[in-house]
């Protein structure tokens, strides 16, 4: 099974711009910022992400992920999954495909997503809707779950600080003498967590792993 890995990158969150407020035509001054809590839980046969944010220009937004049953070696002749289809068995030998037999849950949420957190990153929470589909899936059996219905259901992520706080700083220059003259800083704060989600009826978890970020960067061009 594939899973995410987050990183404390601009790119977890899709930071607002605010500009360009420029000095003369070929000068930009742009800058923006963000909040997120990412988890993940898992079991023997279950696994789950959730990924919740604020931007500093588009508001909240939300995925969340979750699948529970087990990989099974399809018997031949059988569809199996497809190619691009994650897995967490060791698919060598037995000469047959594999594929994933159980539930598989999803969701998004583009603006109704709210997050809260302190200062330290002490704790942090995250409530809203968000458009959930779930699906039981026969991959062996050509069953793809592509026939979900969606429904809006309640978000709700709760965290607490299980480590401590940590910062990050970046800065990047990029220069062609007379054309072009460019530097961006990046920084920002990150802690690990313990926490829980729900999502409507269907997904209730505890994280196994979780983490809270604040980021805020500035972009200066000239050329």
């Amino acid at each position: 099974m594939r899973k995410l890995m987050v990183l404390p990158l601009a790119g977890l969150l899709a930071l607002g711009v605010v500009g360009p407020v420029a000095a003369a035509p070929n000068v930009s001054n742009t800058s923006g910022g963000g909040e997120s809590i990412y988890g993940e839980w898992s079991s023997d046969t279950t696994y789950g992400y959730v990924s919740v944010g604020n931007d500093s220009n588009y508001g909240g937004f939300a995925e969340i992920y979750q699948e529970s049953g087990t990989w099974v070696e399809c018997a031949t002749g059988a569809a199996g999954s497809g190619k691009d289809a994650p897995t967490t068995q060791d698919t060598t030998g037995g000469g047959g495909d594999y594929g994933f037999v159980g539930t598989r849950t999803w969701g998004y949420s583009d603006g109704g997503v709210n997050v809260d957190l302190s200062r330290r990153l002490d704790s942090g929470h995250a409530t809203g809707s968000i458009e959930l589909s779930t699906a039981t899936v026969d991959e062996c059996a050509g069953d793809y779950g592509d026939d979900a219905v969606p429904e809006v259901v309640a978000l709700d992520v709760s965290v607490s600080a299980a480590g401590p706080l940590a910062s990050f700083r970046d800065h990047s220059t990029y220069k062609m003498p007379s054309q072009f003259n460019g530097h961006e800083t990046y920084r920002g704060k990150e802690r690990a967590a313990t926490g829980t989600v729900s999502a409507g009826s269907v997904i209730d978890a505890t994280f196994s792993n979780a983490n809270m970020y604040v980021v805020t960067w500035s972009d200066h061009s000239n050329g």
